[in-house]
C-alpha cells in the first residue's frame, strides 16, 4: 500500500495485542475522518453545479469509449484536503459531465491524474474522488480516497439514459493538478473490452477454469541513501510533504541492532539504509484477493490472527460462473504499532554483487520488509481494453477493519485488481537494505513476486525485475533497469 507504515510487529503479551485489536476496530467504527477517506457515498442526487455539466457524447457500439478531461487547481503552496461529499460542485475544484448511454452493456468510468513523478513514475501527490449518478439522479457508484493516481467504477445498471459524472479531489498537493477520464463499454470480446481468459487448473481438488491474477514488478526506482523525511507517512496514507530530509537514510527504529538483514547475520547497528520504491502489478484476468480470518477454529484449537504465529491468509479465486474458491495462501501478521494486517508472501527484495562478466553475483543483503497491505494504487491499466477494472482495494480501513462478517466468520480483505499496482514508496518504514558495511561498487537490486510460491497465479509462479546501481560512500546512482529477468 502506498505510503502505509510497515514496521515489524513487536512481541507484546497476548492481552495487549488483543486490546490493540479491539481499539483499532472501535476507532474505525467511530472516527468519521478515517472512514471519509474511502468508499464514501456522495449525495443521493446530483449535487448542484456552479456551471452547466459538460456533455461528452453517446456511448454505443459505434462509440464504445468517450473521453473527458479537466483541471483541479490548488491555489495554495500547502496541500489541500477536501470534503469527500460534494454538496455543491464548484467548478474550480469539481466538474460535472453527462453521458448518454444507449447500450445495454455495463460500462466503466475512470479518471487518472495527468501529473507523474520523476522519470514518468507513480505520483502520490493527488487523490481524486469520482461519483456516477444514474438517469434518476441517484448515486450508483463512487470511488474515493488518497493513495492512488486514479479512480474507476463499474456500472452494471442496464438502464439507458443520461448519466452524470462528478470529479473532485480528496487530497491535493500539486498546484497544477489535472486529470483525464473516459467512459468505456464493458461488452466482452469488443475492441473496448477483451480481458484475458480464465486458466484451467485444479483448486482444492476441483477442476475448473479460474480467473487468476498474474503478477509482475517494475524495477525498483527512487533509490536513495542520503536521507529520510522528518516524519514517516501516516497510517491512513496521507503523503507527508518532505522538502527537507534528515541527514540519515534510516529511521531511528531501523538503526537498532535487531533483525539485521545482512547475510552474515551479525547483530550490529544499521547506520546506512538503501531505500527504494517498488510497484507490483496485476496483469492477469482475475483479482488477487487475500482474505484473513480473524479467528480460526481448527483441530488444534482456536487461533487469533491478532497474535504472532497465528495469522493464516487465504486466497479467493473465482471461476467463470463467479463461484469463489478458497485456498491456503501462506502467513500474515498484525502490526501492533499501526494496528493493521499485512500479508507476508507477496514480494521479496535482494541485493546482489555483480560478477566480472556483468552477471548477478553473490547475495549481499536482503530487505527486512516482508509483509504488505495489498491495495490498488497505480492505475497502469487506465484506457486499456485488456488489463482494466474497478478500484476495490483502498488499504485503509480495509487492512485493519473487518470487511466481511457472517455465519462463516469475520475477515479482513486485501487485494490487487487487474490493471492496478500496489506501490510502496521509498520512504516506507522497514523497506530498506542494510548497506552499512558494503564497499562502494556496482550492485544488482532484484525484486521478486510470490517468493514462497504461496499464491496461485497464471503465467510464471515467480517474476523478477532488476535495477543495477552504483553505490558510493555518499550516494547511489541507477545505472540501468530491466523489467523482466530470470529470477536468481
Amino acid at each position: 500500500m502506498f505510503r502505509s507504515v510497515h514496521l515489524r510487529a513487536s512481541r507484546l503479551p497476548r492481552a495487549r495485542i488483543l486490546a490493540a485489536a479491539g481499539l483499532v476496530i472501535a476507532a474505525v467504527a467511530v472516527t468519521p475522518s478515517a472512514l471519509a477517506l474511502v468508499s464514501v457515498p456522495g449525495p443521493p442526487v446530483v449535487p448542484p453545479s456552479s456551471a452547466p455539466p459538460k456533455p461528452i457524447g453517446t456511448l454505443n457500439d459505434a462509440h464504445p469509449t468517450l473521453d473527458f478531461a479537466g483541471p483541479i487547481l490548488n491555489p495554495t503552496p500547502a496541500p489541500l484536503v477536501n470534503s469527500p461529499i460534494p454538496a455543491v460542485c464548484v467548478q474550480a475544484t469539481c466538474q460535472e459531465y453527462t453521458v448518454n448511454v444507449a447500450s445495454a452493456d455495463p460500462f466503466l468510468v475512470a479518471v487518472k491524474n495527468t501529473i507523474v513523478g520523476p522519470n514518468g513514475e507513480f505520483n502520490p501527490n493527488d487523490g481524486l474522488d469520482l461519483y456516477v449518478y444514474g438517469p434518476s439522479g441517484s448515486l450508483l457508484a463512487s470511488a474515493n480516497g488518497i493513495g492512488a493516481n486514479g479512480q474507476s467504477v463499474e456500472i452494471d445498471k442496464r438502464t439507458a439514459g443520461l448519466y452524470t459524472i462528478v470529479v473532485t479531489f480528496a487530497y491535493l498537493e500539486d498546484q497544477n493538478a489535472s486529470y483525464t477520464g473516459e467512459v468505456r463499454s464493458m461488452k466482452r470480446g469488443s475492441n473496448s473490452w477483451s480481458p484475458p481468459g480464465c486458466t484451467t487448473t485444479v483448486v482444492n481438488g476441483v477442476v475448473g477454469c479460474y480467473e487468476l491474477p498474474q503478477l509482475q514488478v517494475l524495477p525498483p526506482y527512487d533509490l536513495t541513501v542520503s536521507g529520510v523525511p522528518p516524519v514517516a507517512s501516516t497510517p491512513l496514507g496521507f503523503p507527508i510533504p518532505d522538502p527537507v530530509a534528515m541527514p540519515t537514510s534510516c529511521y531511528l527504529d531501523e538503526t537498532l541492532p535487531v533483525a539485521n538483514p545482512s547475510v552474515s547475520g551479525v547483530q550490529q547497528p544499521t547506520l546506512r539504509c538503501l531505500r527504494f520504491t517498488s510497484d507490483v502489478q496485476n496483469v492477469g484476468g482475475g483479482t488477487l484477493q487475500i482474505r484473513i480470518p480473524l479467528v480460526n477454529a481448527g483441530s488444534s484449537g482456536v487461533t487469533s490472527a491478532y497474535l504472532p504465529g497465528e495469522c493464516f491468509a487465504e486466497q479467493i479465486v473465482t471461476s467463470g460462473s463467479d463461484n469463489p474458491v478458497t485456498r491456503p495462501a501462506g502467513s500474515c501478521l498484525f502490526h501492533t504499532q499501526h494496528l493493521h494486517f499485512h500479508y507476508s508472501d507477496l514480494l521479496g527484495y535482494t541485493l546482489y554483487g555483480v560478477t566480472s562478466s556483468g552477471g548477478i553475483g553473490q547475495k549481499v543483503g536482503i530487505s527486512v520488509k516482508a509483509s504488505f497491505c495489498l491495495t490498488d494504487d497505480d492505475y497502469f491499466g487506465y484506457r486499456s481494453a485488456v488489463h482494466n477494472s474497478q478500484r476495490d482495494f483502498t488499504g485503509q480501513p480495509g487492512c485493519n477493519a473487518p470487511a466481511n462478517a457472517g455465519s462463516g466468520g469475520t475477515y479482513i480483505d486485501e487485494g490487487i485488481k487487474p490493471g492496478w499496482g500496489d506501490v510502496y514508496t521509498w520512504d516506507t518504514p522497514g523497506q530498506y537494505i542494510d548497506v552499512t558495511n558494503l564497499p562502494a561498487g556496482t550492485y544488482d537490486l532484484v525484486e521478486e513476486t510470490n517468493p514462497t510460491g504461496a499464491l496461485m497465479v497464471s503465467g510464471p509462479a515467480q517474476t523478477c525485475a532488476l535495477t543495477q546501481l552504483k553505490l558510493t560512500s555518499a550516494s547511489v546512482q541507477i545505472l540501468s533497469r530491466t523489467p523482466s529477468i530470470t529470477c536468481p
